[in-house]
């Protein structure tokens, strides 16, 4: 075995992928060339969802912004050299990597351990598994900050790797941070404001390092320096940003002048974790639709059962606008809960959701405590938490929760505050008020459309609008998608557009567009489906018509129907509703239009799979 300074390896096995930079694959020591820009980028989405088969319609969306009509060919062109360069840097260790087609998708066959975005997630679980005061954990904390060796996926250039960069850019943050913390806490103080330095030439205006820097200056006796970072730090905000430090680093620079020492930081309402997602928190003037459901959120968070505000969970399909609503919600809620918001992502759509004791970690560091001051047995923490929010005014914002027993520790938060989740199943749990998202009316979804491509380009265009609105089944998610799209070419025309989704095996592409990926956001939901509800899903989506009504599936070679389970489990999973018979005859089932495209396309790829490269 070999140590190389990332990963342990076999010799004569000596296989490493990397993402935490230019995406390059090494062998032996020696780099070898991954091909074009858009070949490293098929490289790249593989290499960032190993455990998965990811579609030929998912690559193309993910490394062309605007793929030109030969896009399919260029997609098996770049796979098969992808598969010469790997059996041939590869083919002579003891496990070869492939890429494999399955069903799905193309598939990436490596062990994970080779992959330093994979290697770097691990060390960073095992570190958030151990105490506050574990002696492994800065060691394991600086390995994983080891593997960075430049901007992730530098040199790719589409929506999704932007957007996959900034997501990585901001998790190797919340390291830097826990990292600093646990070097203050060890008196590791000068290694400390060695990273932080290091860490601050990417991110000048990051009050959470300037935080930490100074208060390792002040730990480590060197209070002129602190001073003096602290006096550049300033003026460096007024001269590029035309504001002052925040308020707790300028509570900080008067403690360091009256020789008080300050502790490790600690936030007071919102965490270092939650900040930049309540910078992006949608405002009453972005926002569109959902008046009703607002109304009854508001509502319930100012009835008093006896025992505090119940929580709201707000659940339905996929891209129905969850999280968007929560989060409109919570900005309307500042005067209810005036002490702060803490909203966490509990990761329900991931194959590896964050379990409850480890949430608890994150709401407590957002509440203000340091790793030292989290208790680590379970039943403390959740008692600690209870503790805090007993006397204060705070909204916590559950975010893609994926289950009853991951959120039920955090649900009891004291009569004053309270918690306002998201889910896509209903969670059963007692005492929650549910707020079921349905698809948005044709007048809202007109009124999207309008606020992302103009009020003008849609009213001069008012017929081919709405069926593109029709088109997007109220879907809030495909119609930015669609809105998007328009918007960056205005020199499109709406009826054009909807000329475009003429096609039902090209309509999904449409639906796809940077950030906005209806497809990414519904495969989450099949994939947990058990497989006779997937079988079913696959089935309707060959059999319905457009908007048609049905009461049974009976599947190719059964001899009655498939059973009600299936269904109902799809009616669970908002990828069916249930149409009530006012005339006593038995419920109808419907399918919304953007599902049936999937589940036909999902049972497509499935038949030929024999057929594909």
């Amino acid at each position: 075995m070999v140590f190389t300074g990332r990963f342990i390896l076999s010799v004569g096995d000596m296989v490493e992928f990397r993402l935490l930079g230019f995406v390059e694959l090494v062998v032996d020591g020696r780099t070898i060339d991954l091909g074009p820009s858009k070949q490293r980028g098929i490289m790249a989405v593989l290499l960032a969802e190993p455990d998965r088969p990811i579609s030929t319609d998912i690559l193309v969306d993910r490394v062309w912004d605007d793929p030109p009509e030969t896009v399919r060919h260029s997609v098996y062109t770049y796979v098969a050299r992808l598969r010469r360069i790997l059996r041939a840097a590869t083919g002579h260790t003891e496990t070869p990597v492939q890429i494999r087609r399955t069903f799905g998708g193309y598939r990436l066959e490596v062990s994970p351990d080779r992959i330093d975005l994979t290697e770097f997630r691990r060390l960073l679980a095992s570190a958030r598994a151990m105490d506050a005061d574990h002696p492994d954990r800065p060691a394991t904390l600086a390995r994983a900050l080891d593997l960075w060796r430049g901007e992730p996926c530098a040199g790719l250039d589409s929506d999704w790797a932007r957007n996959f960069r900034e997501s990585l850019r901001q998790l190797r943050h919340e390291v830097v941070i826990e990292r600093a913390d646990t070097g203050l806490r060890s008196g590791e103080l000068k290694a400390v404001s060695a990273d932080l330095r290091k860490a601050l030439m990417d991110s000048p205006f990051a009050e959470d390092l300037h935080e930490r820097l100074l208060t390792a200056y002040y730990l480590d006796n060197r209070s002129a320096e602190a001073l003096s970072h602290y006096d550049r730090m300033r003026r460096a905000f007024v001269a590029e940003l035309g504001v002052d430090p925040g308020p707790r680093l300028r509570e900080l620079h008067l403690r360091l002048l009256g020789r008080q020492k300050p502790g490790i930081p600690r936030l007071v309402s919102i965490s270092t974790s939650v900040a930049a997602e309540v910078a992006r928190l949608p405002d009453a003037m972005t926002f569109r639709g959902r008046d009703g459901e607002i109304a009854s959120i508001r509502q319930a968070f100012t009835e008093d059962t006896g025992h505090g505000v119940r929580p709201v969970l707000v659940t339905g399909g996929p891209g129905i606008g969850k999280s968007a609503l929560a989060a409109h919600v919570a900005t309307l809620l500042r005067d209810r809960f005036p002490d702060g918001l803490l909203r966490v992502d509990l990761g329900g759509r991931t194959s590896e959701p964050a379990g409850p004791t480890a949430i608890l970690a994150r709401l407590l560091r957002g509440i203000g405590l340091s790793d030292a001051e989290i208790p680590a047995d379970p039943h403390a923490r959740a008692a600690r938490y209870r503790a805090l929010l007993a006397e204060r005014r705070i909204l916590v914002l559950l975010d893609d929760a994926a289950g009853a027993e991951q959120i039920a520790p955090l649900l009891t938060v004291g009569p004053r505050s309270s918690a306002l989740i998201t889910s896509r199943v209903s969670l059963g749990l007692n005492r929650i008020h549910t707020v079921v998202l349905r698809e948005l009316t044709m007048a809202e979804s007109i009124e999207i459309l309008e606020a992302d491509v103009g009020a003008e380009r849609i009213r001069a265009e008012e017929w081919a609008a709405s069926a593109l609105a029709r088109c997007c089944s109220g879907i809030p998610l495909a119609l930015r998608a669609v809105g998007a799209r328009l918007a960056a070419r205005p020199h499109w025309t709406v009826a054009g557009q909807l000329g475009r989704m003429s096609d039902e095996q090209q309509r999904l592409n449409e639906f796809s567009y940077g950030t906005f990926d209806i497809r990414r956001s519904m495969a989450p939901t099949v994939d947990r489906l058990g497989p006779r509800a997937a079988a079913v899903f696959r089935y309707l989506g060959t059999t319905l018509g457009p908007r048609e009504l049905f009461t049974t599936a009976t599947l190719p070679g059964n001899s009655g129907p498939s059973g009600m389970d299936a269904l109902d489990e799809l009616v669970d999973a908002h990828l069916l509703s249930v149409v009530e018979q006012t005339d006593g005859t038995r419920a109808q089932y419907r399918m919304l239009e953007i599902h049936r495209l999937y589940a036909k396309q999902l049972a497509r790829a499935a038949a030929a799979e024999p057929l594909l490269a």
